[in-house]
């Protein structure tokens, strides 16, 4: 091997050592002011280390730990596998960010989240507030910082209810999948013991329209007022006892 190349490759590992030794704080105190992602309470090094708190545009995650995947540099990304919390749940899988600023993520696991979390994405659907806890596996998330984001895997709803009725409806489940045209599909499945019999999708476009059609039957458990709020929410009453819910706009 040449002297120039045992020099050079010396002068690289030099760098790189250096730079893993480096206080993350040291790095994030110089970031630029107008970059979306914005750091408090860094602690460790650039490469392993964590935050009290990561805002990125609407998203904000708290007590999150990082260890970047140093190979990721070689496709043109960068990568890590974080931990944090987001709204009171745990979230744990890989992230990465390309040079063209589209996030990915795999083998993303969320646990325990209040279902409450998303109460402002479902006010504008008359949904009630609600109790119970979210988990998710997620094999696939992706999102181009425009659209929606198009994702993959499980989502459960544990100890299902909403907060004006101590009734506990169960648990319920979502299967999430992207079509060949780039469609968000949801499907919606209940369990054998739920209060409500749930059958039914939605579909979500990249251009944020959208189209349901669910179908859920109410067991005979279920008091009158909450069969009322089904019709009263636009579900349509069939034969069966169940009632058709079907709707088609823009989130």
């Amino acid at each position: 091997m040449k002297t120039r190349t045992l020099i050079l490759t010396g002068v690289v590992s030099f760098l790189l050592t250096s730079l893993t030794q480096l206080p993350a704080a040291l790095l994030t105190e110089r970031l630029p002011a107008n970059l979306p992602l914005k750091l408090q309470g860094v602690a460790g090094s650039p490469w392993q280390g964590s935050a009290s708190s990561l805002r990125w545009q609407n998203l904000q995650l708290q007590d999150v730990q990082w260890d970047w995947q140093f190979a990721s540099l070689f496709k043109g990304e960068l990568s890590a596998h974080l931990q944090g919390r987001w709204q009171g749940g745990k979230l744990d899988g890989i992230c990465s960010v390309g040079f063209s600023g589209n996030l990915q993520c795999h083998d993303m696991n969320l646990t325990d989240l209040p279902v409450q979390a998303l109460t402002p994405y479902l006010q504008r659907f008359m949904v009630p507030p609600l109790r119970g806890q979210l988990q998710a596996t997620l094999d696939t998330i992706v999102w181009d910082r425009q659209n929606l984001p198009q994702t993959s895997g499980r989502l459960e709803w544990q100890g299902a209810g909403i907060q004006m009725n101590p009734q506990s409806f169960g648990q319920y489940s979502a299967i999430l999948t992207v079509d060949a045209d780039k469609n968000q599909q949801i499907s919606l499945t209940s369990a054998p013991d739920a209060a409500f019999g749930v059958d039914g999708q939605i579909t979500l476009q990249a251009n944020r329209q959208f189209q349901r059609d669910i179908n859920i039957k109410p067991s005979k458990n279920v008091d009158a007022g909450v069969k009322q709020f089904l019709g009263m929410i636009g579900g349509v009453p069939q034969a069966d006892g169940s009632y058709r819910l079907q709707q088609q706009g823009t989130l």
